[in-house]
């Protein structure tokens, strides 16, 4: 398995999967490329460590309610509410997440018919998500 890691997590890919890396997220594709995950890094405008309560201001600030999704635990480090949702043929799934002091935003598309084939890894590898540090 490899590792990816940014400035405030490590997460474990499948050998099979690949990351390509921007200024704002971090993107992993699997091998067919049908399915991406991105996920980006926030810190709160406070410049204080961000708390649940920033995670339920941004969700607001954009316009999602905690009632549309579910609460969810993603590796041993964080916390938040997990979306799921159809556009124009898009199979979406989106996390938000708080821990170690920062945001962090998920999110998994692909086709709306290939929805099911990469859930099981997806959560796999989501579940890989630690904070550094926790070593």
């Amino acid at each position: 398995m490899q590792e990816v890691e940014s400035d405030w997590w490590f997460i474990g890919l499948p050998e099979e999967w690949r990351t390509e890396q921007d200024e704002d997220s971090i993107l992993i594709f699997d091998q067919d490329e049908l399915g991406c995950i991105s996920l980006s890094s926030l810190q709160a405008k406070h410049g204080k460590a961000a708390t649940e309560k920033d995670l339920l201001a941004l969700m607001d600030e954009v316009g999602i309610s905690v009632s549309s999704g579910k609460s969810c635990k993603i590796g041993d480090d964080y916390r938040g509410w997990e979306f799921e949702t159809v556009e124009e043929g898009d199979y979406i799934r989106e996390w938000f997440l708080y821990g170690g002091g920062h945001l962090l935003l998920v999110s998994y598309a692909c086709a709306e018919d290939d929805r099911d084939m990469d859930r099981a890894a997806v959560d796999q590898i989501l579940d890989t998500l630690r904070l550094k540090g926790d070593e």
